[in-house]
């Protein structure tokens, strides 16, 4: 299920056990995970389908700052949004929350790169993926 915001979408979702780490803490690159998860969800309940003959998405760059450990296995919020638009990619910027809002786990940014399948060089995103996008914008974001 996905929630609007203001600012993007709310996705919830689970922690396992097995995400856990020696220490009983969410291990740090399954934070990433859950983002990537969320996103691709949105992604194919928007309809989108994942097609490497006619575009390449690459990550080009992901920052992550930790605020406070998930420590039980359970649900939780994330929330993203895009940040930046540009004419062949996109900044994800998000955070990882507890499911009343009131904790925030982790928090980062995403840079997406959209490639054309022949050259590996960017391209231009195409207007289906810009109309899945339209709810991701966030405040003062327009597409290039």
């Amino acid at each position: 299920m996905t929630v609007t915001t203001f600012d993007g979408v709310v996705r919830r979702r689970r922690v396992y056990l097995d995400d856990l780490d020696g220490f009983g803490m969410l291990h740090h690159a399954r934070y990433a995970l859950l983002f990537d998860h969320a996103v691709i969800d949105y992604w194919a309940e928007a309809g989108w389908r994942l097609d490497p003959t006619t575009s390449v998405q690459v990550i080009r760059e992901l920052s992550l700052t930790y605020h406070l450990p998930i420590t039980a296995v359970g649900d939780v919020d994330v929330h993203f949004w895009i940040a930046r638009a540009g004419r062949t990619s996109v900044t994800y910027a998000f955070r990882i929350v507890s499911t009343d809002g009131s904790v925030a786990h982790a928090e980062g940014t995403r840079t997406l790169v959209n490639l054309d399948p022949l050259t590996l060089r960017p391209a231009p995103l195409t207007e289906e993926m810009w109309e899945i996008a339209t709810p991701l914008l966030g405040e003062g974001v327009t597409r290039r």
